[in-house]
């Protein structure tokens, strides 16, 4: 699914954390691997880049080295210029299927492992699929929780039943045998009318029935729910609630049911879930 990966690097202490997600993705198809670490423009020192960074890219260098040694062909870029610009710019000049991409949660302590906006300005321009690693602060240090651990993963699918979704639904059923469970989840924040929210209730019911069969053909725990309120509290509730290792979405959507995944709601997702999100766009 995932065979070529792009790992966006910033040179912060939990960056090397991003690499603890490889025996996921190696379960997802990973035999490739390019690190990216862009120098901005602004923290170029006037010889090149500074003794911190060279620090850094000493340590990326290192593991590159030990996944080589595990059968991976790994890469290393060091463009210089505005991140954003160009992780996008790598990824389609390179062909590559993900892009890795770490963050923290708001409560966390741990400083942001990319600073500004990178994050969810990655998640809208990305010409790929986008996996945003969450970490929460153990102490001074930061952990991720893993996709797959001694079990098979359990996911998340939020959906509004707009063509965004349903490509993400597509995609996920590719997988599916690496899957234990899978949870369906429509959000209606809106109604003008009782009977209008009644009717919407009704209609996710329904369409959620008919994506649900398709994995309890493939003999996946499946289960649906229609939950009312923010989409993004509720998605992250249902996450911590179901214990889903990996919450998978379209990056937008506009369908039947008002309010989910638009706007700014995959970008509050990932502000309030310590989960992995996995981000699709309408193609990739």
């Amino acid at each position: 699914m995932f065979k070529k990966v792009l790992v966006a690097l910033d040179f912060s202490g939990p960056a090397m954390e991003l690499f603890s997600s490889i025996p996921d993705l190696k379960k997802l198809g990973l035999e490739e691997l390019l690190l990216v670490h862009t120098v901005r423009v602004e923290l170029r020192v006037q010889d090149g880049i500074s003794p911190l960074q060279l620090k850094f890219l000493e340590k990326v260098k290192e593991k590159k080295a030990q996944l080589e040694k595990e059968g991976f062909h790994v890469e290393i870029e060091v463009p210089v210029g505005a991140p954003v610009e160009e992780i996008k710019r790598l990824a389609e000049q390179r062909d590559v299927d993900l892009v890795l991409i770490g963050s923290v949660g708001e409560s966390s302590r741990v400083r942001e492992l990319f600073l500004g906006s990178t994050v969810a300005d990655m998640i809208r321009i990305s010409p790929v699929p986008v996996l945003v690693e969450k970490y929460i602060a153990i102490g001074d240090k930061a952990r991720r929780l893993p996709i797959f651990t001694d079990k098979l993963a359990t996911v998340l699918m939020p959906t509004d039943f707009s063509p965004s979704a349903e490509h993400v639904y597509e995609r996920i059923l590719e997988f599916s045998d690496k899957m234990e469970k899978v949870v369906l989840l429509t959000v209606i924040d809106k109604g003008d009318t009782v009977e209008a929210l009644k009717e919407a209730e009704d209609e996710a019911e329904r369409r959620l029935l008919e994506w649900k069969r398709k994995f309890t053909e493939k003999g996946i725990n499946t289960l649906h729910l229609v939950l009312k309120g923010p989409a993004s509290q509720q998605i992250a509730f249902a996450a911590e609630q179901e214990g889903a290792t990996l919450i998978a979405m379209a990056r937008r959507g506009r369908g039947l049911l008002a309010g989910l995944m638009i706007g700014s709601t995959a970008d509050q997702v990932i502000r309030k879930t310590n989960r992995p999100v996995l981000l699709f766009g309408k193609k990739d």
